[in-house]
């Protein structure tokens, strides 16, 4: 599976993503609340999630409503069709469930800046808050990476955390006219926070 792609051939994104890149020294504390083992006790620490329905970063300012979108027909990652909406992975984990949930933006498009133009901008502890019908979650950011479209392991991305993790993608890198898309991705990686 691919992951999908951004518009603008204008270069501020390049420039903008071209040094991001940290990781938490300390990881993120997640208190989990203890509960009566079941047959197996890894089974009282399975978390359910939320189905998302905002997405709000308050460091960047962000607010966003959030689509349920799954795999386009040539196998990507499908993102929403325009630059103000971002897509949950729902093929995925949900929120708050053990696993990496995926949630996708835009960083510009034709007309200049999108939803996920600030990203970059992003430091180890800002929040990112989930909200769906039955609860608001936050989440934490502890880890941020640009690599090359061709490198990004889909399985890291996507695949399963014993805690509950979020994880942010968007473009970053230069413009790629052959393929149509930005040729790296940016992605952040949070942890749940326990209220």
């Amino acid at each position: 599976m691919l992951l999908a792609g951004c518009h603008q051939s204008v270069d501020k994104v390049s420039v903008r993503s071209e040094d991001v890149g940290f990781a938490r020294d300390e990881p993120v504390s997640i208190r989990v609340p203890q509960t009566v083992p079941a047959e197996n006790p890894i089974n009282g620490l399975k978390r359910t999630g939320i189905k998302p329905s905002l997405l709000k970063i308050p460091a960047i300012d962000v607010e966003a409503q959030v689509q349920h979108l799954g795999v386009t027909e040539n196998g990507e990652m499908a993102v929403p069709n325009n630059i103000e909406d971002v897509s949950w992975f729902s093929p995925g984990y949900e929120p708050g469930a053990n696993g990496r949930s995926v949630i996708a933006g835009h960083v510009d498009g034709v007309d200049g800046p999108a939803i996920f133009w600030d990203l970059a901008k992003l430091q180890p502890g800002d929040d990112v808050v989930i909200q769906g019908a039955e609860k608001t979650l936050t989440f934490k950011i502890h880890t941020m990476e640009s690599v090359p479209l061709d490198l990004a392991d889909v399985t890291e991305i996507f695949g399963y955390t014993s805690s509950p993790e979020l994880v942010l993608i968007t473009c970053s890198g230069t413009y790629d006219f052959d393929r149509g898309t930005r040729e790296e991705r940016l992605i952040v990686y949070a942890s749940l926070i326990e209220e």
